[in-house]
Order: C-alpha cells, then sequence, then structure tokens
C-alpha cells in the first residue's frame, strides 16, 4: 500500500510518463518464441510467467487512443492493439534480462531523477515531499510502482543502447544500401477476393455445431465479479496537535534544512557583442542607471533585466565568482557566457544566514502536521488490515472506523462509468482494475483514490467465462465458416493457377493482368499495402501466390524486370548514419528474438479479439 511505502521517503520514487505509442521504436510480428491463443481467464499475454492482465492492458490502451482520438474497434483493425500489446512484452523482456544481467540503477541516481523532475512543481516554496504528493496524487500510482518501473526503464535504457551501440556502416556499403532502397520493379498481377468463392451448401446444424465447438474458445462470455467496495475516509480519523516544543524541537535537530544561502540582488544586460556590452559598461560608469544606458546605448530596453534575487550556487560559476567578489553598488562585465555577454550592476548582498524560527514555523507545522497524519491513517489502515487478514468482515468494521460500504455487481473490464457514483471516473479504473486482480474471497490492502479517501475491494464471487450458447452465435459462426471455406477454395484454386502458370500450361494473358511498372518499397495505391514486402522480395520470372489480409484475397505476382539506381556518393555521411541506424535496428530486433525464445510468451488471441474486435 502506498502510505506503507511513504513513510520510506522521497528518493524511493520518481515520475515516470506513459509508455506513448511509438516510444519503442519495434513493433515485432508473431515470429519464434511467441504462442498465440494459449494463455486463458483474464490475462492477455503471459511472458515467462508474468501476467499482462486484461483491466491494466485495457486501461493503458484507453489512454493511449484516447490521445490519439481513435476508437478501440478502429486501433484493433489497424493493428494498433497489437502495437500496444507488443510494446509491453518488449519491456517485460528487457527488464527481465536486464535483472538476470544484474543491471541495477544506483537510489543516488532515481533521486537526482526526482530532484529534477519535482522542480516544476515546486511553486511558493513548495517542499521536496509535498511535490512528490502532487506528483503521485495526478498520475494516480504508488511510489512503490513508480520506483520499480524507474529502475526497469533506467536498466532498459542501458541494455538496448549497448546491443545497439554495436554498429558500423562504411561509406560504400551505406551507399550501396541506400541505393537499394530506392529499387523498383516492373510486376504483373492478378488479384482474387475470397467473397468471390461462391459456398454451394451450407452445413447442417449438426455441422455447424461440431465446428462451433472448435472455435468456441472465440465465443466466450465475460467473466464477472461481484465485488464490496470499502471506503475509508481519512478527514475523519483523529488530527494531530503540534505543539510549539514539537516545533522548536525539529527546527533545532534541523538546522542545517534552514540555511539560506549567500545571495545578492542584481540588475543586468545581456548584449550579443563584446563592443556593445563596452559601451553599455562606460554609459553605467559615466552616472547612468544600467537600464537607461541599455537604451542610450541599444535604442531600447530588451536586453535590459530588472532587479532580481540570485544565490551564489544559482548563477554559473564564471558570473557568480566574478558577482561575489565585488561589493555592493559595484559594476560587473563584461563578462562571455552562452547567453552573451553580461553587464551587471550589484544593488544588494546578503550573506548566508540560517533562517529563524519564526520565519520557518508555520511551514515546520505543515511539515509535523502531514508526518503525524500519514502515520495515524497509517496505523488505522494497518489495523483494519491485520483485522482482515485474521478473518473479520468490512461489515464487522465499520463500528470502529470510519468506512463506509459499497456494492458492485457484475463487474467486468468493460463495465462503464456510473457519472452519479461516489469517485471520480478516473478513481473508478482504479477500483475496476483492483477488483478484476484479486482472488475469490481475498480482501485487497488499502490504496489512494480521491483526495482524503482510500479503498479496499473484497472479491465476493467470481463469475467464470463460459462459451456462449450456440444458438445466440449461430448466425455469427455462420458467417465465419461460409469465411473459412471461401478462403480455402479461393487458396487451392489460386494455388492450382500458379502452379499451371510455372508449368506453362496456362499464359497469364489468359487471366487479365494488371501491371505496375515501377513498383518501390514506398508501395503503390493499386495495391494492397500489406503485400509490398513480400513482393519487393520475389525473384525474376517466377510466378507466386502473396496472401493479403488487408484486402481478404490473394494475389498472382510475377517481376518482370529490376531497376536498381547507381549508388550516390555520400559525403555528408547522412547514409551512413541511416545505415548504421537501420543496423542497431537489426541488432535489437535479433536481440529481442532471442529473448522470446529465452523467456516464453503466450498471447491470448481470442480475449484480444473479444474485447476489442467490435465486428460480432
Amino acid at each position: 500500500m502506498s502510505l506503507r511505502s511513504m513513510r520510506k521517503g522521497f528518493l524511493s520514487a520518481i515520475f515516470l510518463a506513459l509508455l506513448v505509442l511509438g516510444a519503442f521504436s519495434l513493433i515485432l510480428s508473431d515470429q519464434t518464441g511467441t504462442l498465440r491463443g494459449n494463455v486463458g481467464g483474464n490475462n492477455i499475454a503471459e511472458v515467462d510467467g508474468t501476467p499482462i492482465r486484461i483491466s491494466e492492458f485495457n486501461t493503458q490502451v484507453s489512454n493511449i487512443l484516447r490521445s490519439q482520438k481513435i476508437d478501440p474497434a478502429s486501433a484493433y483493425q489497424m493493428g494498433l492493439v497489437q502495437n500496444i500489446l507488443d510494446n509491453e512484452i518488449d519491456s517485460i523482456l528487457l527488464t527481465k534480462d536486464a535483472t538476470q544481467l544484474g543491471i541495477r540503477i544506483e537510489d543516488k541516481i532515481i533521486a537526482k531523477q526526482v530532484k529534477t523532475l519535482i522542480a516544476p512543481l515546486q511553486g511558493n516554496g513548495m517542499s521536496d515531499k509535498d511535490a512528490l504528493k502532487k506528483l503521485l496524487e495526478m498520475q494516480g500510482i504508488t511510489e512503490k510502482y513508480l520506483t520499480s518501473a524507474l529502475r526497469d526503464e533506467l536498466s532498459t535504457k542501458i541494455l538496448k543502447s549497448t546491443i545497439a551501440g554495436a554498429s558500423y556502416a562504411p561509406q560504400t556499403l551505406a551507399a550501396d544500401l541506400q541505393s537499394y532502397k530506392n529499387i523498383s520493379k516492373n510486376i504483373d498481377y492478378v488479384f482474387y477476393p475470397n467473397t468471390a468463392i461462391t459456398i454451394k451448401d451450407n452445413p447442417s446444424d449438426a455441422d455447424l455445431k461440431s465446428y462451433y465447438n472448435s472455435v468456441s474458445m472465440d465465443y466466450m462470455t465475460d467473466e464477472t465479479r461481484d465485488v464490496t467496495v470499502a471506503i475509508l475516509d481519512t478527514a475523519e480519523i483523529a488530527k494531530p496537535t503540534i505543539s510549539e516544543e514539537d516545533m522548536k524541537s525539529f527546527y533545532e535537530d534541523h538546522l542545517d534544512d534552514f540555511k539560506i544561502s549567500e545571495s545578492a540582488d542584481l540588475e543586468q544586460s545581456v548584449l550579443n557583442d563584446e563592443k556593445t556590452a563596452k559601451s553599455v559598461l562606460a554609459a553605467v560608469k559615466s552616472g547612468k542607471k544600467l537600464q537607461e544606458a541599455v537604451r542610450t546605448v541599444t535604442g531600447n530596453t530588451k536586453s535590459y533585466t530588472a532587479k532580481q534575487n540570485y544565490t551564489k550556487d544559482g548563477l554559473p560559476d564564471d558570473i557568480s565568482a566574478k558577482v561575489f567578489a565585488e561589493k555592493l553598488g559595484n559594476i560587473v562585465g563584461p563578462i562571455k557566457s552562452p547567453l552573451g555577454y553580461h553587464v551587471i550592476t550589484i544593488s544588494g548582498l546578503k550573506a548566508e544566514r540560517t533562517a529563524s524560527f519564526d520565519e520557518v514555523k508555520n511551514k515546520i507545522r505543515k511539515e509535523l502536521e502531514a508526518d503525524k497524519s500519514s502515520n495515524a491513517v497509517f496505523d488505522v489502515t494497518t489495523a483494519i488490515e491485520d483485522r482482515l487478514a485474521n478473518g473479520e468482515a468490512y461489515e464487522d468494521l465499520k463500528k470502529d472506523y470510519p468506512l463506509s460500504l459499497i456494492s458492485l455487481k457484475n463487474l467486468t473490464y468493460k463495465t462503464a462509468y456510473d457519472k452519479n457514483a461516489a469517485w471520480s471516473e478516473n478513481d473508478f479504473k482504479k477500483i475496476i482494475a483492483k477488483s478484476l486482480t484479486g482472488k475469490e474471497g481475498e480482501s485487497s490492502e488499502f490504496n489512494d483514490i480521491e483526495k482524503g479517501k482510500l479503498f479496499s475491494i473484497r472479491i465476493n464471487t467470481i463469475n467464470k467465462s463460459t462459451p456462449k450458447s450456440f444458438a445466440s452465435v449461430k448466425d455469427l459462426v455462420m458467417k465465419r465458416w461460409i469465411a473459412s471455406n471461401q478462403n480455402q477454395e479461393n487458396l487451392i484454386s489460386v494455388q492450382k493457377k500458379v502452379d499451371d502458370l510455372n508449368q506453362k500450361t496456362i499464359t497469364l494473358p489468359s487471366l487479365n493482368p494488371l501491371n505496375i511498372p515501377a513498383l518501390t518499397n514506398k508501395g503503390d495505391a493499386s495495391i494492397a499495402n500489406d503485400v509490398i514486402k513480400n513482393i519487393m522480395g520475389v525473384d525474376i520470372g517466377k510466378f507466386v501466390m502473396v496472401p493479403s489480409r488487408n484486402k481478404n484475397g490473394l494475389y498472382i505476382v510475377r517481376v518482370n524486370s529490376v531497376s536498381l539506381p547507381k549508388a550516390v556518393s555520400d559525403k555528408d555521411g547522412f547514409a551512413a548514419k541511416n545505415a548504421e541506424s537501420e543496423i542497431a535496428n537489426t541488432n535489437i530486433m535479433t536481440y529481442m528474438q532471442s529473448l522470446k525464445d529465452k523467456y516464453p510468451v503466450e498471447i491470448n488471441d481470442a480475449l484480444i479479439e473479444r474485447v476489442y474486435d467490435k465486428k460480432d
């Protein structure tokens, strides 16, 4: 539970952005090491025993598709859902191998990242702890999850960069590869759609039912769950009292935390060139104010910055050393930096000091109240969880703790959010995810939802997924049977034509072919995109059959001729860089494929289709 891990401090966590579509460059197809359709239940896939649960995966898919404004059914048809799943599988594979290889990120690196990432949230003197808490609330995740995710992410980056780094392409090879990428082929083709096949005899009900029994796993009802949600309102837990003595004791024990660095009040102008900067400096030394001097020399005050306070360690080293070596009222410059030439006037100097107790007492009070409140909530949730573990029920605990109980029935990963519910839509997603991962009879630990509230889930009943009745899906099964038989008959027919063409018992003109004079790897509007790669690999003169899922049919193709452009000079090295990038990607793809052999991957195609393929 997040409250337990919270006590370990902010250095145990970091914010990780969601993996968006396309963030991982590899989109691997179903090849060696991946088994399809062997996973059951609510797991959409398993990677060497590590499950990818449908509830969590569907939340990820929904977030990605919402940002892309694509509906799930369209994303499934476009292959995007499979790409997201591939990314998740690849991430788990890399994490497993990084762990086995002993790659581990040190705590101090995580701490440094935390400091950087929470900095944008630290307005108005917000503490590190408060900034982290705000970050966690915004993302709806726990410190433990973030810490684990960070270590995994950084470890796999090291692993991928090591694999990808072993790539070099001589310029001659790069130029040849660049030329090969622009290859074109003159082809003849004929397309035969599966739907053109007429099935003469429909199956009897008995035969159709027998066929249904062989594919019934693709027509399952959704598993549903009945749960009880226990909401703990932390606002009703006794608030701690912070005394003056508590605050003074904390102040005296943490004096170093209240040190205020040496600082200076500075006006400055940053000019584009040294000559202009020296002119501004001369004008200031003649008695003009800096702002007036800048206007006189440049004609405007765009390069002038009014008085601001800077700490000694808040300025670049070369500027800081010179500023803090000067006296009040002095002029510094010109000093060159990546921004230009600085002319600076010192209007105030403040020595390093320790803030007084009165200056920081309110901040200390808030910090102590937050810590003690957290401890009080932790003690209550620990007591509740211990009593649940000993066999007591939520109903028994209501008399001792501020719990409210809500019953939810027939929950699935597709259950819609009720706007009249006692929680937000984002919190409902957390409740659904937790409801679909526990075992029957178990009560979960407490997790954060909306501000000031926690929830726990008890799984009352799990109604297992079962095949739908034959009668309810008979029409769908009939369509599938017809499509399957159309595909088989078309395959037999087209393969015979290919054999006859190669044996010269029939001629291509008799099939009324179409011609593409210069087909390239970029494709052609007249032919399905999913066959381009296969066609570009066909040898000259031979007739081949190429299937297309996109157009639901089969192509007969012959390559008549090949045109290979002359290799061009690569003086700027662009082709070499592209070649090295491709070699690096190939290295990673080969490595990822080896991981699928090393760590078995199983994918639940039936569940993916039930959730995302809306054609039924």
